[in-house]
């Protein structure tokens, strides 16, 4: 009974904290890779030997509903409050997550085809950037990835992944901005581990 009492009172009081912060818009600026502590079990794929086929990469649209923001701020009773802006720019954000993963994962990152190399062309849309909070964090990270060589289609796909902060204290713009690295991280990894298999034995 005590224990029940306890537990009652701590979700409550979590409840009211999150209420008296729950208004006035978070402005993150969006970050990548995550804070240190997250990176090791979000992270990509550990970083490997060059890779023989290189990539050129031509940047993601941001191909979302709403561009203005990336998640929503809940009260205690769960009713959303605020917005979450963000203070840099979507696609840049994401475009240069990818082209640090590429390099992590030993491929050599191309802005053009260069002349008698092996290359191959990646491209996309980024579907949804989204964070929201209800005790915890929530993240949620789409987007579609299509890679070609000459004409031939290597990889043509939809991922989706998930991240959290974890609990929430205060709703901080730095929570919303860790949260999606995270998310962004956990999404990538289904990504490269498929790229691997699909540039394992490129054509000539």
């Amino acid at each position: 009974m005590m224990f029940a009492f306890a537990r009652l009172l701590s979700l409550t009081s979590l409840a009211l904290a999150l209420s008296a912060c729950a208004f006035g818009t978070r402005q993150p600026t969006l970050v990548y890779p995550p804070a240190a502590g997250a990176a090791a079990s979000a992270a990509s794929s550990a970083a490997s030997g060059p890779k023989a086929l290189s990539i050129v990469v031509q940047p993601f649209v941001d191909a979302r509903a709403d561009k203005t923001k990336v998640g929503t701020v809940r009260n205690g009773f769960g009713m959303p409050t605020a917005d979450v802006v963000p203070t840099n720019n979507v696609a840049d954000w994401f475009n240069g997550a990818l082209k640090t993963e590429l390099q992590r994962n030993g491929y050599t990152v191309l802005s053009a085809p260069a002349s008698g190399a092996s290359f191959a062309v990646l491209s996309g849309q980024i579907r949804n950037v989204w964070a929201d909070m209800y005790f915890t964090y929530n993240g949620e990270i789409a987007f579609d990835a299509q890679l070609k060589q000459g004409n031939t289609d290597l990889l043509a796909k939809n991922y989706q992944g998930n991240g959290s902060a974890g609990v929430v204290v205060a709703a901080t713009a730095e929570s919303y901005a860790q949260t999606l690295a995270i998310t962004l991280a956990n999404t990538l990894k289904a990504f490269f581990a498929d790229l691997e298999a699909a540039t394992a034995g490129p054509k000539k």
